[in-house]
């Protein structure tokens, strides 16, 4: 539709015209709206192309560029809408590697074709979902005459234009391609800058409640960040942020495909509360891409021992990792990892001749021993491997090998990197890792966005902050208390939990050389059982030493503990502050709580249990002791059993840097 705007001129121009006539073209808006309405997308198609959204009708988003820039090509020029369709996705699918066994994927889902009105023509297709707690919008480039084949991509445009500088927690890794391995800091939208690489989550609360920007089925394309738009963020007022994708390793662009080719998801998760988020309907699992793998029958989930992060001055060989696997198997858990530096004393020197079946030891471990050993106590190995090391024994020999021996799979380490090509290389890993029946989990590794529901043999990531970091710098009780409201959203995280040498974060230390005796954690024993409850990973890996697990107090919760669940419900929390949740496997019930440095009380209501049943409450809480203002060993740990009803509610008393968990099993 086009209007005619007349200008009136001043009298001295009538001369040469007594009019001017200017052309305007008028927006074309669709709407989409969540199943209950309560969360709504504008999209206007006019000589910009924007987006816009609201939740429960507050404004989260004001009018927001979308668009794609090509490369050797001028931005987008007007468009219009060449076609429309809306439909309703209600879908109900099952995950029994998750924190809960069964995902509702409910919601609307409008399809846009644009297309320039002036050459090159070039169309987009957008796809717009709306959940009633949240959304997702992605990008497809159809095959056309503007585009023929392939295309370059130099920039994803999208953009969120919020109406102020409201408060988020924000990760920036300060340059493209990095572990991901940094805290999410409270701070102003206005401190994330043009320069920034804010990484997924970005968490925000404004006026509308939560929201948390993440991104949705990654593959063939590069990574993204969030920055500011330049100008766009204003100390105090509205503020612009814009997407950053990483770019190529070649040089070229960041995402070169055929067309066809669609975008990840951006994704929008909305809360009137920040547990909100964490109860949130699973939007990045939903719009994945649904498993591809035939048969999953074989991938499993389970607790596993560990040797790299305690091993202190006990030297790493055969007996030490022995020692592991009996802990595993004594204590239910499935796996036990074999780490760094197993299989030479230094990296990069990886020797093929270890792949062969004549191999009889690898540096300190006989490897052909181990896994007998393991075999006869009903235990599986992950093996750890730097990703280069990997590719110059080949990706197939190394399968192949590890398939004989009989692994579980494999802990490949260090890429570092979210490039379109490193994001390519990660699906052929999972995809050729399950032919041979191996699982992978991926450590120096991005965010999850939604391959483990794809390639559920991807079975865990890296990509956060973990405990590793107490060996040789800090995860302080604040970091972990916001984890669940950050890091977590986007999917499983290897935080490898479970120190029991607890030290209260003043009497903290590193853990310098072997010399020293082992690594310490911040908070007390009842911290670290509940960040082993809280930790979100299918592979829960347990980080401690089996002597310094030997008859201490508290370590009974550990025993068969779960690794996935078929509920998980958060209660009540503050992002960086509390987290208090409880989870659900099978007819046992587990609910844990987490505090910052300051000791908290809370309530917990048990209407979860079945009513008129009576249930063995198996509670460790801290004690006084283990968090005085003059506390060196934070390990002190009472452990109370008590009957409870679903009538019943429970007080939790939790010291500074403390924690509390309790079990829950009918009678």
């Amino acid at each position: 539709m086009k209007f005619l705007l007349h200008l009136f001129l001043p009298a001295v121009l009538f001369a040469t015209a007594a009019f001017q006539t200017v052309t305007l073209t008028a927006a074309e808006v669709k709407t989409v709206a969540s199943p209950s309405g309560i969360v709504r997308m504008d999209v206007s198609v006019g000589e910009t192309l924007t987006w816009s959204l609201t939740f429960d009708g507050k404004t989260v988003l004001a009018p927001s560029r979308l668009g794609l820039t090509f490369k050797n090509a001028p931005a987008l020029g007007e468009m219009k809408i060449a076609d429309c369709s809306v439909k309703t996705i209600h879908e109900t699918w099952s995950n029994p590697l998750s924190k809960k066994s069964t995902y509702v994927d409910h919601c609307a889902e409008m399809t846009l074709k644009v297309a320039e009105t002036a050459a090159p023509n070039r169309e987009l297709i957008l796809v717009f979902r709306a959940y009633d707690d949240g959304i997702a919008l992605r990008y497809i480039v159809p095959d056309q005459a503007a585009l023929p084949g392939a295309f370059v991509l130099t920039s994803d445009d999208t953009q969120f234009a919020f109406t102020g500088d409201w408060t988020c927690w924000a990760s920036d890794q300060k340059q493209f391609n990095t572990s991901q391995e940094k805290e999410f800091p409270q701070m102003k939208l206005s401190d994330i800058t043009e320069n920034a690489f804010a990484i997924c989550p970005l968490v925000i609360s404004g006026d509308f409640g939560y929201c948390a920007l993440m991104e949705s089925d990654l593959l063939k394309w590069a990574g993204a960040q969030f920055a500011a738009v330049p100008g766009g963020n204003k100390a105090g007022g509205p503020c612009t942020l814009a997407v950053r994708l990483t770019p190529r390793a070649d040089g070229n662009g960041c995402v070169l495909r055929e067309t066809g080719a669609r975008s990840p998801w951006r994704v929008v998760t909305l809360g009137k509360k920040a547990v909100d988020l964490i109860n949130n309907s699973g939007i990045v699992l939903n719009c994945a891409t649904p498993c591809v793998l035939e048969d999953t029958s074989w991938i499993e989930a389970g607790a596993s021992s560990w040797d790299w992060w305690s091993e202190g001055n006990k030297v790493l060989n055969t007996d030490t990792l022995k020692a592991r696997i009996d802990l595993a198997a004594a204590n239910g858990w499935k796996f036990t990892t074999l780490d760094d530096p197993w299989y030479f004393n230094s990296k990069f020197q990886y020797k093929p001749e270890f792949l062969t079946d004549t191999a009889s030891g690898c540096g300190t471990i006989d490897l052909p021993e181990a896994f007998a050993y393991a075999r006869s106590k009903g235990v599986k190995i992950y093996l750890w491997m730097h990703y280069q090391d990997f590719d110059f024994c080949g990706h197939e020999r190394t399968f192949t090998a590890y398939e004989k021996w009989g692994a579980a799979g494999m802990k490949i380490d260090f890429m570092d990197s979210d490039n379109q090509e490193r994001v390519e290389w990660i699906e052929d890993i999972v995809k050729n890792a399950a032919k041979h029946h191996l699982m992978i989990n991926f450590h120096g590794m991005y965010k999850p966005t939604g391959m483990e529901r794809t390639y559920p043999n991807q079975i865990t990531r890296e990509g956060i902050l973990g405990n590793e970091y107490n060996k040789f710098g800090e995860v302080t009780p604040k970091h972990c208390a916001t984890l669940p409201f950050t890091r977590w959203l986007c999917g499983p995280g290897d935080f490898t939990p479970g120190g029991f040498v607890n030290r209260q974060p003043e009497h903290a230390y590193r853990q310098k050389n072997l010399q020293t005796p082992t690594c310490c954690e911040q908070g007390t024993r009842a911290h670290a059982l509940a960040m082993c409850l809280i930790t979100d990973s299918p592979c829960l890996t347990i980080c401690d030493s089996p002597w310094n697990y030997a008859d201490q107090p508290g370590f009974s919760f550990l025993k068969n503990i779960p690794a996935v669940w078929d509920e998980t419900v958060a209660v009540d929390g503050e992002i960086g502050k509390f987290y208090l949740h409880y989870r659900r496997s099978g007819d046992k019930f587990y609910a844990g709580a987490i505090t910052d440095a300051e000791a908290r009380r809370l309530t917990l209501k048990l209407d979860f249990l079945k009513p008129g049943k009576t249930y063995t409450a198996q509670i460790f809480c801290d004690t006084p002791q283990s968090g005085g203002p003059n506390v060196k060993d934070a390990e002190k740990i009472a452990e109370i059993v008590q009957d409870v009803t679903s009538a019943d509610t429970l007080t939790i008393q939790m010291v500074r840097n403390g924690g509390w968990t309790a079990i829950f099993t009918e009678k």
